[in-house]
């Protein structure tokens, strides 16, 4: 259950865009293993994932409390009916929880515990003399129930057994309580870095008894696919811990390339690359093999388009395989533009334009008013079948602008 939460959340990513559009992204961006070399890529490794493990050890007499071995204050267990109660705020005070809040009108203490815990739930909820965990949006866990939560010298009382899907893991030993957790970290040691050419080749180390990690690409939108690596390292000293090397290589858009790694056990980190482009002639816009099927794009000439702000850009496409149902294409223009909130949201749609196909050809432009990187999709019309649904679109081509 330890990656739950992130997996979720990148299954919602994926699934902002329709599943034939995802079908069809899916060509542009295919990852394989390799090795670094300068030409492509970091000399060095330019992340490390490893795990901090730390151990709170407190006794039933509140007589005394360590912390990683060295000695802290705490505040003292509860044994009541038979189970033992922990004071909630010491998550938060000794590094576990990022946040411990009281709601006096719910009579609810929340917690929120820190991302590099990577926990079945970062939230959770407590109400006093309630049985039941709730979750951020107010709803119990289903089928979950605990002894009641209470309130003593102004402190609230939770039972152990729920600090489990807080990534706590907690035990009694002849009067001695102890929890254990461990914060998972990916370390960037190369935030970003330029390159000429199409492809970035890269590798990291992972503590070799976590899972092993991927890459994440940007669909634009705020979806994301994976990439996976190759190992070709094993069991290397470093810092106390034993690693291994993971090398991969990622295919890049012109201009700005924003990625991540990925592990179920340990979250996400953020970094870019940026694919320098000499000579924009010399890069095509990029078809999905459906748009290969049934377009042929005669504008832009360029998959990598520089203008002034405010300038037009013409869009120009013949039907090479006529359709009953090809009425009219769209095209998305989007603005990198990553959110601090939110970094799975690195692209947001400025505009939105429809283009009539009429003897099987479509023409047309759309404008970007702001300085900036723009990833432009030319979207199919509505023809592929999707059970309930309807036809839906896909994508058929997609090129970069940058505009000043």
């Amino acid at each position: 259950m330890e990656g739950k939460i992130m997996m979720k959340k990148i299954t919602t990513a994926v699934l902002s865009i329709t599943s034939a559009l995802a079908l069809s992204i899916s060509v542009l961006a295919a990852p394989v293993a390799a090795a670094p070399d300068a030409a492509s890529g970091p000399a060095g490794d330019i992340a490390k994932m490893y795990r901090i493990k730390h151990e709170l050890k407190f006794s039933l007499q509140g007589t005394s409390a360590t912390l990683d071995g060295k000695s802290i204050r705490a505040d003292q267990p509860i044994l009541k009916n038979g189970r033992v109660f922990v004071p909630l705020r010491t998550l938060q005070e000794n590094g576990a929880a990022a946040a411990v809040t009281w709601d006096a009108k719910k009579r609810e203490a929340r917690v929120v515990m820190k991302p590099q815990i990577v926990p079945s739930w970062q939230e959770l909820s407590f109400r006093i003399g309630s049985d039941q965990i709730y979750l951020p949006d107010g709803d119990a866990i289903s089928g979950e129930k605990i002894p009641k939560p209470f309130l003593a010298n102004g402190r609230t009382y939770i039972p152990v057994k729920p600090l489990a899907w807080l990534g706590v893991t907690a035990s009694l030993n002849q009067g001695t309580v102890t929890w254990n957790w461990s914060e998972k970290i990916i370390e960037v040691l190369t935030p970003s870095w330029e390159i000429d050419g199409d492809t970035a080749k890269f590798s990291m180390l992972y503590q070799e008894d976590m899972y092993a990690p991927q890459f994440l690409f940007s669909f634009g939108s705020g979806a994301w696919g994976g990439g996976t690596g190759q190992v070709t390292a094993k069991g290397i000293s470093q810092d106390g811990r034993l690693y291994n090397r993971m090398e991969f290589e990622a295919e890049l858009r012109p201009g700005i390339n924003p990625l991540k790694l990925y592990a179920v056990s340990a979250g996400e980190a953020d970094f870019t690359v940026l694919r320098k482009v000499n000579d924009p002639a010399a890069v095509p816009v990029k078809l999905t093999e459906e748009g290969q099927q049934y377009v042929t794009l005669h504008l832009p000439a360029s998959g990598y388009v520089n203008v002034k702000s405010g300038a037009e850009i013409a869009i120009e496409g013949t039907i090479v395989k006529p359709h009953h149902l090809f009425d009219q294409v769209t095209v998305v223009v989007q603005k990198y533009n990553p959110k601090p909130k939110d970094s799975y949201v690195v692209y947001e749609t400025v505009s939105t334009k429809r283009l009539p196909i009429q003897a099987d050809k479509f023409s047309g432009t759309v404008r970007v008013e702001a300085p900036g990187n723009y990833l432009i999709r030319i979207d199919s019309p509505n023809y592929i079948a999707a059970p309930e649904r309807g036809p839906v679109a896909t994508k058929w081509a997609e090129f970069i602008v940058e505009a000043e």
